[in-house]
């Protein structure tokens, strides 16, 4: 055979490959779904032909509800962003680089909120700052001094909201911290700089990317949740974006068009987080993991490490002890606030077919999902952040677009897109598989690429150099280093399926529901007692797994020492 024939391509004819390659699987995934839910939304079908129309963005346009819900929804985004940020900077540095009794545990309980369902996060959070009902009103209405929390407020929405969308900056910036080059630190201190301003000028500036991605992450959730909104929200008229398109769609015929426009809304806010991120990282270097070997620094805090751990837990029993506790309460209640106790709610976990069917289609599609989620984002990561093919920063784009969109919204643009084939995928598990991956593979490349960008590309160069092929680099090296941020990202979306409920609601039959379309169905005809017993399920397949994925990490931990 002629020795021009045994060659193998050009590099560069197998990076464009690969990229057009991954091109069209992501557009599959996330691109197409939103051009179809676009289009959807400016046609309308006269006589069986499709007909262009602007009759939605007039109508959007002209209408003064749908401005203050743009206005409503930018308000309440920023501020739950910000606190967002600052709890979740705030933990992660305590918990990772400092002497903190039981770091371990109080992490795990730090990312708690992650695995309630907003909405019963929501509602547990009504029972305790509600004006007539709330359990923090009432013994204060009791001695006379008024109903001082009301929850139904833009406070309550960016407090509820921050609290539930924390934990996903802490992982993110933790994951960070874990790779930081401890020398960094200890040169500022021989310099004479204090712990707090080693802090703020070195430590903070060196995780800018985690901490920025995880702001730009924290906002983009916030515009697009569905259940805390529509729950606190409405009931004072304080309507978010989410919850006009949610009022669309209750409409007979759902109003399509509007739907695709206040998505469009959303699309252009999240365009901007992104953009401004970029524009503040652009000509920074970030690279903090080089070939020296390093462990972190953990700070020694001496007695005021106890005064820290008590703060964290005073914040923990806010925000995650005292709404499960509400929970549970109503979990084992006739009814709410009923003061007689029993054991059926319970029961009826492991008594109910429904139960048994949904918590099945939960796990596989959960599980499948997220790992599926985890890898594609490992190769957009590497490939936008280890190569320089032309086209790279289009596929992380198209990534993120999906990010903007409510998942309500999105989940209509898979079920539009998908029903113009043949295919038998529109009421099965596996559209909402696909959905699922769509819509939140954009949170696994963000959650890698600020941990794979610290990395030096010299590792895997000696690695190169050493005779190892690209697999042995990749399955050797680089996996290694960035094994805390693949198990945080998986985590991370595993934790979103198994209660996700806007996603999974325009796409279910009888056959595919899910726990968390279960949950809902019961709480729409008020059975809140059954519906707590319920988010306790959720809560322990949760934390059931994080607890499972720990345990195996700390032990791989163990043996590498």
């Amino acid at each position: 055979m002629p020795s021009f024939l045994k060659r193998s391509p050009p590099r560069s004819l197998r990076q464009a490959g690969w990229l057009t390659l991954a091109c069209m699987v992501l557009a599959v995934f996330s691109l197409l779904p939103l051009i179809a839910l676009v289009v959807r939304g400016f046609v309308e079908t006269e006589g069986g032909r499709l007909v262009l129309t602007f009759s939605a963005v007039k109508t959007v346009m002209s209408q003064s509800g749908y401005w203050f819900a743009a206005w409503n929804t930018v308000v309440v985004s920023i501020g739950s962003m910000i606190l967002a940020a600052v709890i979740g900077v705030i933990l992660a540095w305590c918990l990772v680089r400092t002497n903190v009794p039981f770091a371990r545990l109080l992490e795990q309980l730090a990312t708690m909120p992650i695995f309630i369902p907003p909405f019963i996060g929501a509602f547990a959070w009504v029972l305790i700052g509600a004006p007539r009902i709330g359990l923090f009103n009432l013994p204060t209405r009791g001695l006379g001094l008024g109903e001082p929390l009301d929850i139904y407020t833009y406070t309550g929405l960016i407090w509820t909201i921050g609290i539930y969308i924390a934990p996903y900056v802490m992982m993110i910036v933790a994951s960070a911290l874990r790779n930081m080059d401890p020398s960094l630190e200890e040169a500022a201190q021989v310099a004479g700089l204090s712990r707090v301003r080693t802090m703020f000028q070195i430590t903070l500036p060196v995780v800018a990317p985690s901490i920025l991605s995880g702001s730009v992450l924290a906002f983009v959730i916030s515009i697009g949740l569905f259940g805390t909104p529509v729950l606190l929200g409405m009931t004072k008229e304080i309507y978010l974006v989410t919850a006009r398109i949610y009022l669309e769609l209750q409409q007979f015929p759902p109003s399509f068009g509007i739907v695709a426009v206040l998505a469009i809304y959303l699309m252009v806010l999240s365009v901007i987080a992104n953009l401004l991120q970029s524009w503040a990282l652009r000509g920074r270097s970030f690279v903090t993991v080089t070939g020296k070997g390093f462990r972190p620094r953990i700070i020694q805090l001496a007695t005021g490490r106890y005064v820290v751990a008590g703060i964290i837990w005073l914040y923990l029993l806010l925000t995650v002890v005292g709404p499960i506790i509400i929970i549970i309460a109503a979990s084992v209640s006739t009814y709410t606030w009923s003061g007689r106790f029993t054991w059926n709610n319970i029961a009826f976990l492991w008594e109910s077919e429904d139960v048994r069917s949904t918590l099945w289609n939960s796990l596989f599609i959960t599980i499948l999902a997220a790992s599926a989620t985890t890898i594609l984002g490992l190769i957009v990561s590497w490939i936008t952040a280890r190569t320089r093919m032309r086209g790279r920063q289009f596929l992380e784009h198209v990534v993120l677009l999906p990010m903007s969109v409510p998942s309500l919204a999105f989940a209509l643009g898979v079920s539009f897109f998908w029903l113009w084939f043949p295919w038998s995928v529109y009421g099965t598990v596996w559209i909402i598989i696909i959905g699922l991956i769509g819509r939140y593979i954009s949170y696994s490349v963000r959650s890698i690429t600020s941990s794979l960008i610290q990395i030096h590309p010299e590792l895997e160069e000696s690695a190169r150099i050493s005779g190892f092929g690209w697999g042995s680099t990749m399955w050797r090296v680089t996996l290694p280093l960035v094994l805390p941020a693949i198990i945080s990202s998986w985590v991370m979306v595993y934790s979103i399926f198994i209660s996700e409920l806007s996603m999974v609601l325009p796409l279910y039959t009888t056959s595919s529901r899910t726990l968390s379309i279960l949950s809902f169905d019961t709480w729409a005809v008020g059975e809140f007692s059954l519906v707590a017993s319920l988010s306790l399920l959720q809560l322990l397949l949760g934390v059931g797994v994080m607890w499972f994925v720990t345990h195996i990490t700390k032990q791989r931990q163990i043996a590498a020492t």
